[in-house]
């Protein structure tokens, strides 16, 4: 399953914070016809992280949201320039945010990219390779490894 691409990877976003990173991130994919609705699959996040924050620590936040919104399973990435304020579990600040968007009726292969993707943020090599991308090809080809294992 191809749930990266090159055009789905920002280098060098500089983000204000985490709400206007979020609005942005879901502008970006609604543009990509990824979703079938910005304003709506943003308020699915938003309440989201409301309730308890998608930063899971290693200056990474993991966004999601499964919904019938979404018209393909994609993850798109976004690299900051800036380090910014998600209310990470572990109060670090988040330099990569991951926006996983799910079709409803695909649960069983969203828990195992979200396992997948955390597996792979844990390695500070991996964490590294991605924040000194150079470009999104470059990114997304470090990212390449979770699909062949999905």
């Amino acid at each position: 399953m191809k749930i990266f691409s090159p055009d789905l990877i920002q280098i060098g976003y500089y983000g204000l914070d985490k709400k206007s990173c979020l609005q942005e991130m879901v502008d970006f994919i609604y543009k990509k016809g990824i979703i079938s609705a910005s304003d709506s699959f943003f308020k699915l996040i938003y309440e989201r992280e409301e309730i308890m924050s998608t930063g899971i620590g290693r200056n990474i936040a993991i966004p999601h949201a499964r919904s019938r919104l979404v018209r393909e399973f994609k993850i798109s990435v976004f690299i900051l320039k800036n380090a910014i304020d998600f209310n990470s579990l572990d109060g670090e600040l988040v330099k990569i945010i991951f926006l996983i968007a799910v079709p409803e009726d695909m649960k069983q292969e969203y828990m195992k990219v979200l396992s997948l993707l955390s597996n792979f943020c844990r390695e500070a090599e991996n964490r590294d390779k991605l924040i000194n991308s150079n470009s999104a090809e470059e990114a997304y080809e470090y990212l390449r490894g979770i699909e062949n294992e999905i």
